[in-house]
């Protein structure tokens, strides 16, 4: 009701709403501040002083693959991955669906993209039984596995062994590990990953349950991490219930809800992340397929055995939700949602308005708090990510929903073939709030180019008219760039922000309202600032872009010379190596038409740079 009330809105207001619309552009002297300086005011969106540049994208509207009517909640933390991309181009998503009140119908949602078209939207869950969480994995070849959790003994796998075409097997296991009261303790929240020649080796991480959702405390820990293993496709797991070293009660008090993250495998080389404020923040790396794992601290632990009344003052740490990805050297890069803590006497207490993507990498020193204290150290030390963005307008946050973390979290992370690393998160963006009134967020991303020193502009995905009523929530991006040029992402959106199911009855509750789940495919193009000029403001000059683009074969460009010129043309690689030249000597003034021969050249982002009389104009190409 409230997006056709919306909508009805915009008709009425017509074309005097589209002359006066813009769509908001965040200004390149970025004015934020950090809530350390404001601590009375929880519940406002902090700001700092960044000099990165924000850049805005305009983007088609994606494709709906499914809906749940009344579930809105895709995880507690860090989302598990919901979209795989085989080499032939076909797509397939997974999500939790729920159509009724009270969950009873819960489970996994599915939809396949045959390399043409999506399915028709599903109508109800693949398992026979309640589920949550559900994990898509390529399996065994050319099939297809989703692990989730239905809240007792056994995990709940569901198989078929043909992507995108017939019926799903659906068989229990593995099983929880036998508790102090000799029965099988529940298992939760599980995450899943394949590797091996055929995908055949199931790995698979989650939680006992722990004594608040009604479980028990298993080996001292209240919900503890456990690893599986199967090498031949779930038949038999030769690894049960391993608490893994240094995961053990003698350093933690116990593990929460989807505080983990698989990072995708490279062989037999598999790792995992886990992060809160409490834990700290780890990355735990096994180069023999799971046999032996090595521990390593990106913020360390600094409070995982504090006690209930133990005063703690406040520091900056995880606020659960994670992202990373092994590059081609070997080298881990991280993403983690930033979030402050304290404790006192009566209780533990965080502040939902703290703001911050940061990054690290495995080659680097551990994160400090005190190094998180200050997004503008974290910034000038290129470890922030993104952050919440003032906007040319002025706006400032109305409000913010409760989603189980801070304002700019839920970080994907994904490497092409060159080493480029893409990062995507939801960060809450100014202006335009719903009625609510909350502010919506939006698809962020960002990119650090290989062999740049800085991070590209963060790019506003949603910034287009198309989406100033929409919320963009648990981003999920695929591991596997399409083409090398195409991340492929899944959201979680509507026309309400927040979620009903994170708020509940504790935090200011959120309207029961139906989600669909979209689905973008996004050049990695788009992370590239569209045009960069060098040419004086006086100047006539002018180059456009090249067509067609992306590019197979031959493509053309205008240029128009305001007086005889000698024009150079220079195409540049993404790592800035040259890769050829045309001098085309002196140009008699007015326009010109231009070609450039890409059959040489292979796929993936280049930039064309047109010299005249000393002025360079810049554009980007991608050839396909």
């Amino acid at each position: 009701m409230k997006r056709i009330y919306l909508f009805a809105i915009l008709i009425l207001c017509g074309m005097a709403v589209m002359a006066q619309y813009t769509p908001a552009k965040v200004s390149k002297s970025v004015t934020l501040r950090d809530v350390l300086e404001t601590p009375a005011v929880d519940n406002q969106c902090p700001f700092l002083n960044s000099g990165n540049p924000v850049v805005n994208t305009k983007a088609a509207m994606d494709a709906s693959v499914g809906t749940s009517g009344v579930y809105d909640m895709q995880s507690n933390n860090s989302p598990m991955e919901h979209v795989v991309c085989w080499p032939d181009g076909t797509v397939a998503t997974a999500w939790i669906k729920s159509e009724v009140a009270g969950y009873a119908d819960r489970g996994s949602g599915y939809n396949y993209f045959d390399g043409t078209t999506w399915g028709a939207a599903p109508a109800a869950r693949i398992e026979n039984v309640k589920t949550g969480w559900p994990n898509l994995c390529m399996w065994n070849g050319n099939g297809e596995l989703i692990v989730a959790h239905n809240s007792t003994s056994n995990l709940v796998r569901s198989t078929r062994t043909t992507k995108g075409t017939g019926a799903w097997t659906q068989s229990n296991g593995p099983t929880g590990p036998i508790g102090s009261a000799g029965t099988a303790v529940s298992l939760l929240w599980p995450r899943a990953i394949t590797n091996g020649t055929n995908h055949q080796n199931i790995h698979i991480i989650c939680l006992t349950m722990p004594t608040g959702n009604g479980g028990v405390v298993y080996k001292g820990l209240d919900g503890a991490l456990i690893y599986y293993r199967s090498l031949d496709g779930g038949t038999t797991w030769d690894k049960q219930a391993v608490q893994i070293a240094d995961l053990d009660s003698l350093h933690y008090n116990g593990f929460g809800g989807d505080d983990y993250s698989w990072i995708e495998p490279h062989g037999d080389t598999i790792a995992f992340m886990q992060g809160t404020v409490y834990n700290g923040t780890f990355l735990m790396k096994s180069f023999d397929n799971g046999n032996t794992w090595v521990k390593q601290d990106v913020l360390p632990n600094y409070y995982g055995k504090k006690t209930a009344t133990q005063i703690i003052p406040g520091f900056y740490g995880c606020d659960g939700t994670m992202a990373g990805a092994m590059d081609k050297n070997g080298v881990f890069h991280v993403a983690i949602g930033r979030m402050y803590n304290y404790q006192d006497a009566s209780g533990s207490y965080w502040r939902p308005g703290t703001d911050g993507v940061v990054y690290w990498n495995s080659t680097q020193p551990h994160l400090d708090t005190a190094m998180m204290a200050n997004l503008d150290s974290l910034d000038a030390h290129n470890h922030l990510i993104g952050y919440c963005a003032s906007n040319a307008a002025g706006d400032s946050i109305v409000g913010f929903p409760y989603y189980k973390g801070a304002i700019c979290n839920y970080p994907s992370v994904t490497i092409d073939k060159w080493n480029n690393i893409y990062f995507l998160w939801r960060g809450l963006t100014v202006g335009n709030p719903d009625p609510t009134p909350y502010n919506y967020s939006h698809l962020w991303g960002r990119a650090w180019f290989n062999g740049h020193s800085k991070m590209s502009p963060m790019v506003d995905f949603n910034s287009d008219f198309l989406y100033i009523f929409q919320e963009f929530a648990y981003p999920s991006v695929c591991k596997t760039i399409k083409g090398n040029t195409k991340l492929l992402t899944v959201c979680q959106t509507s026309a309400q922000p927040g979620s009903n199911v994170a708020a509940g009855t504790t935090y200011p509750p959120v309207p029961v309202h139906e989600v669909t789940f979209a689905y973008r495919e996004i050049l990695t193009s788009a992370f590239i600032p569209t045009d960069v000029p060098t040419t004086p403001a006086a100047s006539k000059n002018f180059v456009g872009q090249n067509y067609p683009n992306p590019v197979k074969g031959t493509t053309s460009f205008l240029v128009n010379v305001e007086k005889p010129a000698n024009v150079v043309v220079e195409v540049c690689n993404i790592m800035g190596q040259k890769v050829m030249s045309m001098d085309k000597g002196a140009v008699n003034s007015g326009s010109q038409k231009f070609t450039i021969d890409c059959n040489g050249l292979t796929s993936g982002i280049y930039f064309y740079t047109v010299k005249i009389n000393g002025e360079s104009h810049t554009h980007k190409m991608i050839v396909e």
